[in-house]
């Protein structure tokens, strides 16, 4: 059932949301809210509303952005907990299980920040696929009543500037091959999944699918060339997409397949064991990145040791990471932007494991051992990030 909002809610609706269709985050957001049954008014970053109080609130060109009642709220993670803490009957879109609370955070990691290499090979690398398409979707959120040859002047330049951070994500044409490998090896390990369960934690979305549900919903969903891979080879994962786009409300919720489900996540912090190859792909694709993150990170801290508490973790506004760290791509070591907003997400997973006693620690721990995926609670940095005013700060 949909969570509702009373009229004891603080909340106005409906809620603001200033996104646009392409947007791999702006997906994410609005998945949230169609499943919380929260009404909102999505708006292009075009609207003059944008350009007269959302860019100098937040300081910078970037969406989504969620505003109600005066406030306004940036990042897709802070968004949902904004509205989570005030819905009467929240979603709950983390599990108390222990198991699947741990696995919800690191899987939403993994989504924003580990599926950003295929994501991104797959809408840039494929021009005869997908140019048209993507020229319209980016012309069209710059100037809602574009024309086709309007968009395509309008698209040229930000087309050119997110090329530009391909290579900086360690796609090149020798990384090609294994991204593309890892992309098929991860859709066919949630395809034989979602014959199974509807969401990844069971009968419910949960943090772990809005994640995934981003790259793999505006990227390799949307855009012509990954969209019919997915729909070819993974058709199970397509539906996934359709379930978590579709609202969700007392009549329906977009599941005929598991027609004696549960409407929950599974029972007794179970993990089902469809799950477990794909959190071994986790492990195999993304863990080493963790664990170069935080070294370089601490490495950079060792030699900064006088950086103030509170001051941005990136001073130069020209640059986007604090360095290079070195990860493996498939057999090839790749150098890539140091991500350190990955590091505020680390600290999410590792907070709520803290937060569990003892005995439950112990049955995280087990099954991150047997699945591989120990980094994301003993890879820590020495000092923590935290976000204020919309951009990382040093603790």
């Amino acid at each position: 059932m949909s969570a509702q909002i009373s009229a004891k809610s603080p909340l106005t609706l409906p809620v603001t949301l200033y996104a646009c269709p392409p947007s791999l985050f702006s997906g994410k957001v609005r998945s949230y809210l169609r499943k919380a049954g929260i009404p909102f008014q999505e708006r292009l970053q075009s609207h003059p509303e944008y350009a007269a109080r959302i860019l100098p609130a937040v300081g910078r060109f970037v969406i989504p952005v969620l505003e109600t009642d005066g406030t306004i709220v940036q990042d897709t993670t802070e968004i949902i907990d904004y509205l989570e803490n005030r819905l009467d009957t929240p979603l709950g879109v983390y599990p108390t299980g222990p198991r699947q609370r741990i696995i919800s955070l690191i899987l939403e990691m993994f989504g924003d920040e580990g599926l950003l290499r295929p994501a991104m090979h797959y809408r840039w690398n494929f021009p005869d696929e997908n140019d048209y398409f993507i020229s319209m979707e980016f012309g069209r959120f710059m100037k809602a009543d574009a024309t086709d040859d309007e968009a395509r002047e309008l698209a040229a330049m930000p087309k050119a500037a997110m090329q530009k951070y391909l290579p900086g994500l360690g796609i090149t044409p020798d990384t090609i091959p294994a991204i593309e490998k890892n992309y098929r090896d991860l859709l066919a390990a949630l395809d034989a999944h979602f014959l199974k369960q509807p969401y990844l934690l069971g009968g419910k979305p949960t943090m772990a699918d809005f994640g995934m549900y981003g790259p793999m919903y505006a990227h390799l969903a949307r855009d012509p060339a990954p969209e019919m891979l997915m729909k070819q080879t993974a058709n199970r994962v397509w539906r996934w997409v359709e379930r978590m786009t579709a609202p969700a409300n007392t009549m329906s919720d977009d599941m005929p397949e598991f027609p004696n489900m549960p409407r929950d996540v599974l029972a007794d912090d179970g993990i089902a064991d469809t799950l477990l190859p794909v959190l071994k792909l986790v492990a195999r694709d993304y863990g080493p990145e963790v664990t170069a993150l935080v070294d370089f990170i601490n490495a950079h801290l060792d030699q900064s040791p006088n950086i103030e508490s509170g001051s941005p973790v990136i001073t130069d506004a020209t640059k986007r990471v604090l360095g290079r760290i070195t990860v493996p791509v498939g057999e090839m070591d790749v150098p890539v932007g140091a991500r350190h907003y990955s590091l505020w997400m680390l600290q999410r997973v590792q907070d709520a494991y803290d937060a569990l006693t003892a005995d439950d620690r112990a049955a995280v721990d087990t099954l991150l051992e047997q699945m591989g995926l120990t980094m994301f609670i003993t890879k820590r940095t020495t000092r923590r990030i935290n976000r204020v005013n919309y951009t990382e700060v040093w603790d």
